[in-house]
Parts: structure tokens; sequence; C-alpha cells
């Protein structure tokens, strides 16, 4: 038997598995398009203002704690920050800097771990509502992309959290448009949540710590900070910090190489 060629029946399939997008399409993805911009500009930009006031805003965290007691301080962060997440307002990066700056490298990334875990659930749910079975059917109708989505979240609880948690685990991967994503294509929920969890706690806690030790010498804020510390203290942790959020990225683009090497390759 031959091999199919562009002028028989692998051809068209072929072709068809990768076509553009059809006017129809487009239009009815027109919404998810809106959320995946908003997903994608709006934590970066908020982002920046939380890290901004810092100050102001641990200082709203400390009065819960002294009017409350620090359980429910901390409750109310894991809620502040399931619901900026999951609604795609404010990046995770930015709202662990801000637990480990009031309640400490511990008490910052338990809070976080558990605020990103509601938020992903919230995002999550957000995407399939929005989403509905237009991303499904749009991937059902291409093979090729049908056989990449089945092989990522269709082929066992195990592997979808392991290929979940891959994806989660580079810092390069923003939450809100990864929700999107996830949800979008249908993903199981618990290996989702789970996935998650795994993928993200490393940076989590990294820079949970580094705010931590940033706070440590009771700086109000991080101009606060650059000015109680020497010009090279600070080069040095922002290095760290960038580094190390690096390597974790470098590891899970070629974790994600291994298991997929068809996919990442091209072929």
């Amino acid at each position: 038997m031959s091999e199919p060629t562009e002028g028989n029946a692998g051809g068209p399939n072929l072709r068809r598995s990768v076509a553009p997008l059809t006017r129809a399409e487009i239009k009815g993805l027109s919404g998810v398009g809106i959320l995946a911009l908003a997903w994608v500009t709006l934590p970066a930009l908020f982002g920046f203002w939380l890290l901004a006031e810092i100050g102001n805003v641990s200082d709203w965290f400390d009065r819960w704690d002294i009017d409350h007691g620090p359980v429910v301080a901390i409750l109310v962060y894991v809620a502040f920050f399931a619901l900026t997440s999951g609604l795609g307002l404010l990046p995770t990066y930015a709202q662990a800097f801000l637990g480990g700056w009031v309640f400490g490298a511990v008490g910052g990334s338990i809070g976080a771990l558990g605020g990103l875990t509601f938020g992903a659930a919230l995002g999550f749910s957000l995407a399939r509502i929005i989403s509905g079975d237009r991303i499904e059917g749009l991937i059902d109708r291409r093979p090729v992309v049908k056989a990449v989505r089945d092989e990522l979240v269709g082929s066992g609880f195990l592997k979808t959290i392991g290929i979940v948690a891959l994806l989660r685990l580079s810092p390069s991967s923003p939450f809100a448009f990864s929700n999107l994503a996830l949800g979008g294509t249908r993903t199981p929920t618990i290996p989702m949540l789970i996935g998650t969890f795994i993928g993200m706690m490393p940076r989590t806690i990294l820079v949970a710590a580094i705010a931590a030790a940033a706070a440590a010498d009771g700086s109000e804020d991080l101009v606060d900070v650059v000015s109680r510390r020497s010009t090279g203290t600070v080069v040095v942790g922002l290095v760290l910090l960038f580094g190390s959020l690096g390597i974790i990225s470098l590891i899970a683009k070629r974790a994600i190489r291994r298991a997929f090497p068809d996919v990442v390759d091209g072929r």
C-alpha cells in the first residue's frame, strides 16, 4: 500500500487537521478570545500594582490579624488569593510574594498554595462555562490537534496529574490563561487541581520565602527594602530569584520535551 500523499486520502485529512479557523468558528470563539485577552493582560498590570502597594495591602491583612487572629487573617488571604487569581485579576507570583511578606515563609506558602488551588478551581469552572463545547468541537474537527489533546488529558488519572503538573511548573505559563486552556479542553477536575498544587508548589514556596526574607528587617515596602540594603545585596537577591525560576522553567520544558517529543519537535 502506498504512502498517503497530498493528492490522496491522507492529504485532505492532514490539511483539515491544521486548517485555519473558519469565519463561523472565529465568531463562535469571540467570547473565549475576549476572556483570553483579559487573562493575559490584566494579571500583568495588576501584579505590578500589588507589588508597588504591598505595604498598604499588607497593613490591611495585619489589621485582620490584630482584630481576629492569624488564622482568620490567613483565611481571608486565601479567599482574596482565590478570588483574584480565579477571576484573572492578579498573578500568582505577586500574591505569593504578598503571602510571604505578611505571614512569613511557612504561613505565606501554605496560604498561597491554598489560594491558588481554589483559584484554579474558580478559573477552570469559568473557562468551562464560557467556552461551552466550542473549543471541544473545534478540537474534534482537527484530528492531529485532537490526538494531542487526548494524549494530554485523556490518558488516565495519574498521567493527567503529571502533565498538568509539568504545565504548571513553568513560571512562563500564565496561571489564568492555563486555567482557560485546561477548562476549555475539558481536563478532568480532580487531576487538574492535584497537578496544579504539585506543579506550582516549588515556585510558590520560593517566592514566599524570598518575600519573607525581604520583610524580615521590618521594611514597610519594596522601596524601603532597597533603601535598607546595599545595592549588591538587592542584585544578588534578584539574581537568585530569577535564576531559580529559570532553572524551574528549564526543568519543566525538558520534562515536557521528553514526555512528548513528537509534539514538541513538530512531527
